[in-house]
């Protein structure tokens, strides 16, 4: 029976990365006898290293659902041929507390044929917690509240659960808790210091010179600023309306040169002051020392060993925040401008194909009338009418 190693996340702990690892290296893993299988599917902005994310769609009667057994019928045929199967998404963590999740995802294994094993990274929640929040505010669905307010309220749990430990277990009671391999996200705690070889341990492989890298993708920093300002944009009810493209999001992308906003670069404040940080990580103490002790069989009870390096709170500098509010505008200048110089050249593009499509339509009607001349001349023909007349002749004789 194959194996299938799920990796489930969570979300801000290196999941792009090893997803542009594994493709890039399935030749060396297929042959180990692992495979990265890739879906005859695309999801829109997703890319090949995302093959789990079909079992998001566990509950869904939409056009996507038919990729749920396209997706289990590409782990049964990987299965036929490997021993090992890694499939990975970084939202399945999130996914997993919905109800019925679980039962729906393990049931499709079970069916398959294979035996399931879960891999799963965890990163310290007061650094989740901000750049769960960071990410809100950049993209949908467009969070307006300060950082206080909203660890405050705890919304962010009913999309990120962070009681790591109620999560485990939720997911145990399916696979038992010797198929789940947990991982600190930690550098300090990587397997050679590395996380691709940290991941590869988990999955029972080991790095070798074999492999290749992605490309380090270095992150131009976002200025807190900015984070502030699409925050207060976010307040505008018209612009929050779903309808409405998330428009400074791609401003802001392409003023500040980032390959993408999704990527949390180094920050030198936090959201967070440090009594209250070291308050929220508070609550979580018992769950996490659970899970060291449960899951990670530490006798310490110790889940994170770094301290985080202290931050001074964010404090918006009133001249600061003029100077990026004035670039952002610069940058929504610039877009603005681009965009309507694409639409103008594919304006004067369609306006030249209408101007040769209204020269062929008018050489296709002289044509026509050319043509019609012709029957005209032929219909009055002398042999023509002398034909007509002897039909009308034989027509009459017939009467």
């Amino acid at each position: 029976m194959s194996t299938v190693y799920l990796h489930i996340g969570t979300a801000k702990t290196g999941t792009t990365a090893i997803q542009r690892f594994l493709p890039m290296n399935r030749e060396i893993l297929n042959r180990g006898d692992y495979d990265h299988p890739l879906m005859p599917f695309h999801f829109p902005r997703m890319g090949d290293g995302r093959n789990a994310h079909f079992l998001t769609l566990w509950n869904d009667d939409s056009k996507w659902a038919k990729r749920w057994d396209k997706g289990f019928a590409v782990i049964k045929e990987a299965a036929e041929r490997f021993g090992h199967i890694i499939m990975s998404d970084e939202v399945l963590w999130a996914a997993g507390a919905q109800d019925g999740f679980w039962e729906r995802v393990t049931d499709g294994f079970s069916k398959t044929g294979v035996e399931l094993k879960i891999v799963v990274y965890l990163r310290r929640q007061d650094e989740m917690a901000e750049s769960h929040w960071n990410q809100m505010v950049k993209g949908k669905p467009k969070l307006s509240q300060g950082f206080s307010e909203f660890v405050t309220a705890g919304e962010y749990e009913a999309s990120f659960p962070l009681e790591y430990d109620k999560g485990l277990d939720r997911i145990a009671s399916f696979v038992g808790k010797d198929n789940i391999t947990v991982r600190a996200y930690e550098a300090g705690q990587f397997k050679e210091g590395s996380l691709f070889a940290d991941f590869l341990d988990a999955v029972g492989l080991s790095l070798t010179d074999e492999y290749v890298f992605p490309e380090h993708v270095v992150n131009t920093r976002l200025p807190e600023n900015v984070v502030e300002i699409k925050r207060l944009i976010n307040t505008v009810d018209s612009y929050k309306d779903a309808e409405v493209p998330n428009y400074f999001r791609e401003v802001i992308r392409q003023t500040y040169g980032l390959e993408m906003l999704n990527e949390i670069p180094k920050h030198k404040v936090g959201r967070f002051s440090a009594e209250e940080r070291q308050s929220f990580m508070e609550r979580f103490e018992p769950g996490n020392a659970y899970v060291a002790r449960e899951y990670l069989h530490r006798a310490t009870g110790r889940l994170f060993e770094e301290e985080p390096k202290p931050l001074p709170k964010y404090e918006p500098d009133e001249k600061e925040l003029m100077q990026d509010a004035v670039r952002v505008l610069a940058g929504a200048s610039v877009y603005e401008y681009r965009k309507r110089r694409e639409l103008e050249a594919q304006v004067l593009k369609l306006n030249e194909q209408m101007d040769a499509l209204e020269r062929r339509a008018a050489e296709q009607s002289s044509q026509m009338k050319k043509l019609k001349k012709q029957m005209d001349e032929l219909f009055n023909s002398a042999p023509f009418r002398a034909l007509r007349k002897l039909k009308k002749s034989k027509e009459d004789d017939a009467d």
